[in-house]
C-alpha cells in the first residue's frame, strides 16, 4: 500500500516555497566574493528514529561563503539502506561558522530543505514503490582547517521528512577550501579563449559514456550513454539539452532528452562545478522515435564538475538523478570529454 499524499494544492504550495527558498540561497551564494568555495565528502552510521534500525551514510557537499559569519551550502546526502527504505537525496542549507576566516578549531551549524528519493519496498519482494517528498536537513559540525587549504570534521545530520522516518547521523569527512578567486566572465569549467580571440567560448558538446543504476529493490546497473550541448548564458548560469540512452536495468525507458538550466560557480581557472535541474522527456519503448505510448515528462536532477585540459577542451563528470511518476526512478553517473567553442 502506498503511503497517503497531502492533497495537491498542498503539495504544490510546498514545492513552490521550498524550490524558491533553495533557489534564492544558490544565487546568493553565486554572487561576486572574494572567498573561496569549499568541496567536501563525508562517511559515516545512521540511525532511524522510529524503529532504531541502523546502516550507514555518506555524502557530497560544496560549500560557499556568504558573509564573515554565514555560508550557503548543497549536500548531496545519501540515508543507506534501511529495512524496506532505500533513501537520499538533495539539500540546501543556509549556515552559521563560529569564525570568519576559519583556521585551526571552527563550529558550524546550517538546516534547509531537503528533498528525497525513497526506494521503499513492498511485500512479496522485489516490489517496490519510488517515494518522493519534502523535509528538512539540519547540521552542526566541529571542522579543523590546516594551513594548506585541507580540512576534516565531525558532523552530525537530522532529518526530518514528510510522512516518512526521521534520521540521525554522525560523519566524519574531509575537504578542499579553495583559494580566492579573481572575479572572471569564465564558466564553469572553461578559461578564456587562447586562441588570442580574447573571447570565451559560449558553447560546449559533450560525449558522455558511465552507469545506469535502477532504484529498485535490487539496484540493478546497466551502461549509459549520453551527448550533450550546453549553452553558457552568463558568469553563472547555464542551459543544456542531452540525448540520454540506458541499457541493462527494468526500467521502462531506454532513451530521454534532458533539458536543464544550470547554478556554476569556477573555483580555479581550469575547476568548476554545477548543480542543475529541469525535464526529462522519457519513453515507454525502446526509442523516442519508434515509442508508441505518449512520452512521459520525469524531473533531473543533476551535479557536475569540469576541468578545462586545454583552451577548448575539459573533461566532465555529471551525476543525474532522475524521478519519475511511474516507479522508474534511477541515478545515472558519467563521464566524458567536452569541446567549447
Amino acid at each position: 500500500m502506498r503511503a497517503r499524499r497531502a492533497p495537491a494544492p498542498v503539495r504544490r504550495h510546498a514545492l513552490r516555497a521550498a524550490a524558491a527558498s533553495a533557489v534564492s540561497l544558490l544565487l546568493t551564494c553565486l554572487s561576486p566574493s572574494a572567498r573561496s568555495g569549499e568541496l567536501a565528502g563525508f562517511d559515516g552510521r545512521l540511525e532511524s528514529d522510529n524503529s532504531d534500525s541502523k546502516t550507514y551514510t555518506w555524502g557530497l557537499e560544496y560549500r560557499e561563503p556568504i558573509s564573515d559569519h554565514w555560508i550557503g551550502s548543497f549536500t548531496w546526502l545519501n540515508e543507506g539502506h534501511l529495512p524496506n527504505n532505500h533513501r537520499d537525496g538533495q539539500a540546501v542549507q543556509l549556515g552559521w561558522r563560529s569564525r570568519p576566516d576559519p583556521t585551526g578549531w571552527v563550529f558550524e551549524a546550517g538546516i534547509g530543505p531537503y528533498r528525497y528519493y525513497d526506494t521503499h519496498t513492498l511485500s512479496p519482494d522485489p516490489d517496490f514503490h519510488d517515494a518522493h517528498g519534502w523535509g528538512a536537513l539540519a547540521s552542526a559540525s566541529i571542522d579543523r582547517y590546516f594551513k594548506n587549504h585541507w580540512y576534516s570534521f565531525l558532523r552530525i545530520n537530522q532529518v526530518a521528512a514528510s510522512d516518512k522516518y526521521f534520521s540521525t547521523s554522525l560523519a566524519v569527512g574531509v575537504g578542499y577550501r579553495f583559494p580566492p578567486r579573481a572575479d572572471s566572465p569564465a564558466a564553469t569549467g572553461d578559461s578564456a579563449a587562447g586562441d588570442g580571440s580574447g573571447t570565451a567560448p559560449l558553447w560546449e558538446v559533450d560525449g558522455l559514456v558511465g552507469e545506469r543504476v535502477a532504484n529498485t529493490a535490487h539496484s540493478e546497473t546497466g551502461m549509459s550513454e549520453g551527448l550533450g550541448a550546453r549553452r553558457i548564458l552568463s558568469d553563472h548560469f547555464a542551459a543544456s539539452v542531452t540525448l540520454i540512452a540506458g541499457q541493462g536495468t527494468l526500467l521502462n525507458w531506454r532513451d530521454g532528452v534532458a533539458a536543464q538550466l544550470w547554478l556554476q560557480q569556477r573555483l580555479t581557472s581550469h575547476l568548476g562545478v554545477g548543480v542543475g535541474a529541469g525535464g526529462f522527456i522519457v519513453s515507454q519503448d525502446d526509442s523516442i522515435k519508434d515509442a508508441d505510448a505518449p512520452a512521459n515528462l520525469a524531473v533531473i536532477v543533476s551535479v557536475t564538475v569540469a576541468y578545462s585540459l586545454t583552451p577548448r577542451w575539459l573533461a566532465r563528470v555529471v551525476w543525474n538523478r532522475i524521478g519519475t511518476g511511474d516507479d522508474h526512478d534511477c541515478d545515472i553517473l558519467q563521464f566524458g570529454m567536452g569541446y567549447t567553442f
